[in-house]
């Protein structure tokens, strides 16, 4: 059986850790490609929708890096760009819906009817909260399976 693909030879090389942050590196390069098809039209009027693209390149292409080199600066920003990530995802969130608030308090307040296209017609509802899920599951993934501490060196 020597030379074959097997589930404790994986075991030995790649672990929870590694590949979940790969996983997550190949989603921030699916995101910032969908992103780009999705915002294509209005890149140049509206220079902040250049924000969520580039910051799921970068993270993406650091993902893949942190997931060849597993070190202990990785960890931390590992970390770093987990929290970023959902922090573009809260901006992401605003930018989407600022003018839905507008039509709730008409609703709630002045009785005003409610259009349910305004949901489904314009900017996608919850579409930046992809972000935000994706930060935290790295955090949560980098809080309770850290790095290797032994390995990796104090």
């Amino acid at each position: 059986m020597d030379g074959y693909c097997t589930i404790s030879t994986m075991k030995k090389y790649v672990s929870f850790n590694r590949l979940v942050v790969f996983l997550i590196a190949i989603g921030y390069l699916t995101l910032a490609w969908e992103i780009y098809l999705q915002h294509y039209d209005q890149l140049n009027e509206k220079k902040i929708m250049w924000v969520p693209i580039v910051f799921g390149l970068v993270s993406g292409f650091l993902g893949v890096l942190i997931t060849i080199s597993f070190k202990r600066v990785s960890y931390y920003l590992f970390l770093f760009f987990m929290s970023v990530s959902i922090c573009v995802g809260g901006l992401g969130l605003f930018l989407h819906n600022r003018w839905r608030g507008v039509k709730l308090r008409d609703l709630l307040l002045y009785g005003k009817s409610f259009d349910f296209e305004i949901l489904t017609t314009y900017t996608p509802l919850l579409a930046p909260s992809a972000f935000v899920a994706i930060g935290i599951l790295g955090i949560i993934v980098a809080y309770y399976f850290p790095w290797d501490k032994e390995k990796l060196g104090r």
